[in-house]
């Protein structure tokens, strides 16, 4: 079957698979929830808009991009790779599973659709996830990404649910959050490797939480969190390494707040500070060694920075790349744009920056986010603010995991096109971080007027 887009039988089964899905949905939400409905309702709103963006985003890069760039690619690629599926299962399950090389190479059977190139792992990466839902989508591109929107949804569903047991107060600020970001659907649904990064690092975090803070250490929270971050690392490592650096010092936070004794708490700060902090600092060392080439370390992370943001605002990317200033690739150099670089991955592409449709919803987005930033800073004060993140651990695993990762983003990204697409990891926890501030402020406030 050839690779297709809107033809005429394409749109009969578009139709079909969305039919489908959705009768689907809708049966086991009124099973699942009959008597939660404010989660049956967040079920429902959260798929169709999950959909909804699937096919914008399939129409954009379809009609608005002429069918170009990584999406494109990635997809014509994974469609080779599902008719591999076809001319020898052997070898298809052999490239999925990763267990090809550039020393076995040799052993693949000639004239099969794909063989693979090592020059970008990264890009073999999204070609074996992709492949799968070519194959349930007929090779057709908009229905290889409902069905993929489909898997990815029940997997953010069910991170949702897990964060909802922990805050059972914040189900509304959860779900505003993980399920409905502009951004976040939108670019977070596309053949691209931020649809899996997004996702699977959000199952990272969710079962390190299972297993270091309610100690439910089994084989399948084990094999999630094994499986989460080896899907991140062989897209972009550097995520991985930020939810690390954040879910320890949740951790760490966490562990303090446990002891409810305060003269107590003098005495085991400095135990938890070097316990959990030389055990997070082993960690991401051990995950840095395994992954090597230029993220084994800060230098070599630093030097790929530094190449890629000046790339990134070459004249060719015709004015959508932005400058925040020119940096040596060392950590003093790094820290002389560091509050430049943070703005950048937070909030940029201001509005006003705006040269297409795409990069000026985010825009508009991101000044939404700023006016929220600001009013909640206002309404609560700026020692209050501090003074409710320093009450919650979640709340500074927020703040430290979105300025952790806008600080890699800003210092390695010159070009809003791509900025807009790296920043969605952050995106969910930067606003929860400011709607949960918002909730606690109103409740301490009504309870000093009670």
């Amino acid at each position: 079957m050839n690779k297709n887009f809107l033809d005429i039988e394409g749109i009969f089964l578009i139709a079909g698979y969305i039919i489908i899905f959705t009768i689907g949905f809708n049966i086991y939400s009124t099973i699942k929830y009959s008597r939660e409905q404010n989660l049956k309702k967040f079920f429902l709103y959260g798929f169709y808009f999950k959909i909804f963006a699937s096919i914008g985003f399939a129409l954009v890069y379809d009609l608005y991009y002429d069918r170009s760039g990584d999406s494109y690619y990635y997809f014509y690629s994974s469609c080779n790779l599902g008719n591999v599926f076809f001319e020898d299962f052997k070898s298809y399950l052999r490239i999925f599973f990763g267990f090809v090389s550039k020393q076995n190479i040799y052993t693949l059977p000639a004239g099969l659709s794909y063989i693979p190139a090592f020059s970008d792992p990264g890009k073999i990466a999204v070609h074996r996830f992709i492949s799968p839902f070519t194959i349930l989508g007929f090779k057709n591109y908009y229905l290889t990404i409902i069905v993929l929107n489909v898997f990815l949804y029940i997997i953010n569903w069910r991170v949702f649910l897990s964060f909802d047991k922990i805050f059972p107060d914040k189900t509304k600020i959860l779900a505003y959050g993980f399920l409905f970001v502009p951004s976040v659907l939108f670019w977070g649904s596309g053949i691209l490797k931020d649809s899996f990064t997004f996702t699977f690092g959000l199952v990272f975090i969710s079962n390190f939480y299972k297993i270091f803070f309610q100690r439910k250490l089994n084989l399948l929270n084990a094999a999630k969190l094994l499986l989460a971050a080896y899907v991140v690392i062989s897209l972009k490592p550097y995520i991985l390494y930020s939810y690390i650096a954040g879910g320890f010092v949740w951790l760490g936070l966490n562990s303090l707040k446990a002891v409810k004794n305060r003269v107590l708490r003098v005495f085991v700060l400095p135990v938890i500070i070097v316990g959990i902090g030389f055990t997070g600092i082993y960690v991401l060392n051990s995950v840095a060694n395994v992954v090597g080439g230029s993220y084994k370390d800060i230098d070599s992370m630093l030097n790929k920075a530094v190449v890629s943001q000046r790339d990134l605002k070459q004249e060719y990317y015709q004015g959508t790349s932005f400058d925040i200033g020119d940096y040596d690739p060392t950590v003093e150099g790094a820290l002389s744009v560091t509050p430049a670089a943070i703005i950048a991955g937070l909030y940029r592409p201001f509005i006003w920056e705006a040269r297409s449709a795409v990069v000026f919803l985010s825009g508009l987005e991101n000044f939404i986010l700023l006016l929220i930033t600001i009013y909640v800073i206002y309404k609560a004060g700026l020692v209050g603010t501090l003074r409710i993140i320093s009450r919650e651990p979640f709340l500074v695993f927020c703040l430290v995991f979105s300025i952790i990762m806008a600080w890699g983003i800003g210092l390695s990204t010159s070009n809003f096109g791509a900025l807009v697409r790296f920043k969605i990891p952050l995106m969910p926890f930067f606003l929860i971080l400011w709607l949960f501030i918002l909730d606690e402020y109103k409740k301490v406030k009504s309870e000093v007027k009670s």
